[in-house]
């Protein structure tokens, strides 16, 4: 195939497409009627010969054909607005951009009010859209540009991304302000003995606790486990239980409920809260500005 016969135009077109999966989405980050799109969608699967996208229950599907272009045509069109044309600024109080950011379920619940709080002093026509993809598919979404930043632990993102450390978070554990055990210093055996609520992610958290304890001959007899450390409050009221959880997140719940945290008895190593971006939005001075704002909205954050 030429590349003189090929419409560069259309480009934009299957990049909007691969990252919102939606016509209508797509046409209107575009400025283009529906019908426009839809002709120009017709003419990228006659270019390429390939069905493209396909329409499910949840939007736009892309063919694996499609999937393998996501990630060199997102660099293409990047790169060409980035280094190519004009404008590399961004204005913030005038700016009229959407970006969409991914945190786990802690991050969402301690940073996004700071980071929400933070983007709109500075640019109130900014939208924020809020992701918690699962790690496996987040890569994918940096990638693919359906994710601009994500901030939180995520240990099995690629290398190859960019990455800037924020702070480093530390465990405690919270219990009922009723508790037995509530403003004591615990041992090591009343913490194996003392009912418990665990939540497993991908930190690995506590599974170095589980170990820590099988090295002293304990282990946690009683408790439940949850999917998310957003379920413990009501379950942690007026309980026996207790809970190990991120600091930060212990003190919002101690802001909003009868609650008390604990030191450990053990060391853990602290997990370390980064951002990480995909090169496609290094040069990008909206990224570059986004970037710089949450860094700042997440800094005055107390690591304990």
């Amino acid at each position: 195939m030429d590349i003189r016969s090929v419409d560069l135009n259309l480009l934009p077109v299957l990049d909007a497409l691969l990252r919102h999966r939606s016509a209508t989405l797509a046409a209107r980050e575009l400025d283009m009627s529906q019908s426009a799109l839809s002709s120009a969608l017709a003419r990228l699967r006659t270019l390429l010969g390939d069905e493209l996208f396909v329409r499910t229950g949840r939007g736009l599907r892309p063919t694996p054909r499609a999937s393998a272009l996501a990630e060199p045509v997102a660099e293409i069109v990047e790169r060409v607005r980035g280094r190519i044309l004009p404008s590399t600024t961004f204005a913030p109080r005038s700016a009229v951009r959407e970006f969409r950011l991914a945190h786990s379920d802690v991050g969402a619940y301690v940073m996004w009010p700071r980071i929400v709080r933070a983007v709109r002093a500075q640019a109130p026509g900014v939208r924020l859209l809020l992701r918690t993809p699962p790690q496996d598919e987040l890569g994918p979404a940096l990638a693919e540009g359906r994710v601009d930043l994500a901030v939180g632990s995520f240990p099995r993102l690629p290398e190859s991304l960019f990455q800037q450390r924020l702070f480093e978070r530390r465990n405690v554990g919270l219990v009922w302000q009723g508790h037995r055990l509530a403003r004591r210093t615990l041992t090591l055996r009343e913490f194996a003995a003392v009912p418990q609520i665990v939540v497993r992610g991908t930190s690995g958290i506590q599974e170095r606790i589980d170990a820590l304890l099988s090295r002293h001959g304990l282990r946690r007899v009683d408790g439940i486990e949850l999917p998310s450390y957003l379920m413990i409050p009501p379950l942690l009221d007026d309980s026996e239980f207790l809970a190990v959880l991120p600091g930060l997140l212990a003190d919002a719940f101690i802001r909003h409920g009868d609650f008390v945290s604990l030191k450990l008895p053990f060391a853990l190593a602290p997990t370390t809260i980064r951002m990480h971006w995909h090169r496609r939005f290094h040069d990008d001075a909206g990224n570059r500005w986004l970037r710089q704002v949450v860094a700042q909205a997440v800094a005055v954050t107390d690591a304990a």
